[in-house]
């Protein structure tokens, strides 16, 4: 599955995972192509991770973040 920007994701195996957002997808020269994410709790919180480490299931999930943070502000 190709990531794409908006997509969002969460470390495997973490307790009380942060949900990442992928803002863009950028290939510098000479290294594989890279997604910034941020935060999205913290948009001032950033990180850039390559593709290969994002889409391996074992290091990052897909989520639903979005989504699930606007039914959660529905509720309230």
């Amino acid at each position: 599955m190709p990531v794409t920007v908006g997509q969002c994701f969460v470390k495997a195996g973490a307790s009380y995972p942060d949900i990442w957002q992928v803002v863009s997808i950028v290939q510098p020269p000479g290294f594989p192509v890279h997604a910034r994410l941020v935060r999205i709790d913290n948009p001032d919180d950033c990180k850039t991770l390559s593709l290969t480490t994002l889409s391996d299931r074992r290091q990052f999930l897909p989520h639903g973040g979005r989504e699930i943070l606007r039914r959660r502000f529905a509720m309230l």
